[in-house]
């Protein structure tokens, strides 16, 4: 079962009358600080030591964070245990800001590594997980993976923030 984060710009899609990425569920960001409005901040990207810094200093965003965290971690303990579902091969978490550069980035980063460590780490040790739980996640085989899909707009990196010769 693979657990994909997304992140994408509503200008690009929405704004524009186009259907957005394909998504299962989805996170507007648009009503958070926005560093494109710092000039200094403005060409960076989510993936940015300087954003990082940015995001992680303020209070606002970091109970957002952990908010969308628990609730996407309770999506996939859903996915996995509920036998109902058992055709289910991927679920997408969209997150969506303004330009697809900053908000977005982050948050689909930030989630994606912080969940997929939680379920690495429970897999092995947690004893809250349950036997139940441990046993469907690893029957299913947890896949997690992460895209940026419009950051490429703006620098040459590709969809997964690493770098392109």
């Amino acid at each position: 079962m693979k657990f994909r984060f997304i992140s994408y710009g509503y200008k690009y899609y929405e704004g524009l009358g186009e259907a957005a990425p394909a998504h299962d569920f989805l996170f507007n960001l648009r009503d958070l600080d926005n560093p494109f409005w710092i000039e200094d901040l403005r060409p960076l990207h989510g993936l940015e030591e300087k954003i990082i810094e940015f995001f992680d200093k303020n209070q606002e965003i970091q109970r957002r964070v952990l908010k969308i965290e628990d609730l996407v971690k309770d999506f996939i303990f859903d996915a996995v245990k509920n036998t109902a579902r058992a055709d289910l091969e991927v679920l997408t978490f969209a997150f969506r800001c303004t330009g697809g550069k900053h908000r977005s980035v982050y948050f689909a980063q930030r989630i994606f590594t912080d969940v997929q460590k939680y379920f690495e780490e429970s897999l092995e040790d947690d004893e809250n997980l349950g036997i139940e739980v441990r046993k469907w996640c690893h029957a299913k085989k947890l896949d997690f993976e992460v895209e940026h899909v419009d950051l490429p707009r703006y620098i040459g990196i590709d969809k997964q923030g690493i770098k392109s010769c």
